[in-house]
């Protein structure tokens, strides 16, 4: 095994036999006739380790999980920096049309180029969107993550990049009614009473009014606004209108909107509020979104969530070694001390925010 010339300060030399996916490597791991088996910063999967076991590689030397809690990678710092920025941005933006009725449209093309930007050089951060501070009003924060979740995902589709940036700005703008909406009905739409929440539910018309004459806002971006909450089984709003009627990039938004919903708008302290939970909301959805771009966003989360370090509900950490695909909040863990927990048994323990 070949030392890499970049190869990070701290690493812990590990068994293959102990390997579990989500590690990173911290050196190149090389056959015995020179040939690379798998490249230093390698994100390990069961697909690596068999490969390794196969070879008969004894040992591969892991990145140090004592360093998981700092960010390293300048790109990612670049983006930290690039998201708290976004937020602060798109709330005075928000204030102003409360004020003004006139959207900052500038401001917001900005904001969803240097997302969209930003997402292209780091790939995932969906996973870390959670472990930033958040924001006394969820809306918007909520309006950039979507924007951010909506451009990760047409990267992942391999759109061109004029795409994930009309998307990304689609995803900032999708929730823009809401600022006609009252303030006092945005917190929790799940408990308004029936009346309320038809007033609630018209923020998507709202939100298309607002822009219906902006000469210079294309219309597949306009379409992404109003039919974000439609879904491909007509059950959706405001017009109930069937997949084939549903632009795409409403349909791409409408994951971002239901996988981050969970995690921002309907945030509650006694609930799971990880990307698991978000993901697991996605899953149960995946009747009324859109099949190709659904399977998609959950392929890769759970690429991406395999192996992470998390903590439970009860406060216990442990390593996630199996994913439970239907409800990933309730995947097996293993915990520090070893022990092994299957979270589809146990009622009242869920996943609660991933540490690494």
């Amino acid at each position: 095994m070949a030392t890499s010339n970049n190869s990070p300060t701290k690493f812990d030399q590990i068994r293959t036999e102990h390997l579990v996916p989500g590690m990173e490597l911290a050196r190149d791991i090389h056959s015995s006739d020179g040939k690379i088996l798998a490249s230093a910063k390698t994100i390990i999967s069961h697909y690596t380790i068999n490969k390794l076991k196969k070879w008969d590689i004894p040992t591969a030397d892991i990145i140090s999980e004592v360093m998981t809690n700092s960010i390293v990678d300048p790109k990612l710092q670049k983006f930290v920096n690039s998201y708290n920025k976004s937020v602060v941005v798109i709330q005075q933006a928000f204030e102003n049309i409360r004020a003004t009725q006139e959207i900052p449209l500038d401001t917001f093309t900005a904001t969803a180029d240097e997302i969209a930007e930003n997402v292209q050089v780091v790939g995932n951060i969906v996973d870390r969107l959670y472990d930033l501070p958040a924001f006394d009003d969820a809306t918007f924060q909520h309006s950039v993550n979507v924007g951010v979740i909506s451009a990760l995902l047409a990267t992942w589709l391999e759109y061109p990049q004029s795409i994930i940036n009309a998307v990304s700005l689609a995803g900032l703008l999708h929730d823009v009614g809401k600022a006609q909406i009252p303030v006092a009905l945005l917190n929790r739409p799940d408990k308004l009473s029936p009346e309320d929440y038809e007033h609630y539910k018209k923020h998507a018309a709202f939100g298309f009014e607002m822009v219906r004459n902006q000469t210079d806002l294309a219309l597949s971006v306009k379409s992404g606004i109003i039919q974000h909450h439609e879904r491909v089984d007509g059950s959706g709003y405001p017009y109930n209108l069937p997949s084939d009627k549903i632009h795409p990039y409403a349909k791409i938004i409408a994951i971002a909107d239901v996988y981050d919903e969970a995690l921002t708008i309907s945030r509650d302290p006694a609930i799971s509020y990880s990307p698991y939970a978000g993901l697991e909301k996605v899953t149960q959805s995946k009747h009324c979104l859109d099949t190709e771009f659904c399977l998609k966003f959950t392929s890769r989360m759970l690429n991406f969530l395999s192996g992470s370090i998390v903590a439970l509900s009860d406060g216990r950490h442990g390593r996630v070694v199996c994913l439970n695909k239907e409800q990933p909040s309730r995947s097996t863990v293993q915990l520090t001390d070893g022990t092994v927990v299957d979270l589809r048994e146990e009622a009242d323990l869920r996943i609660h925010y991933v540490i690494r």
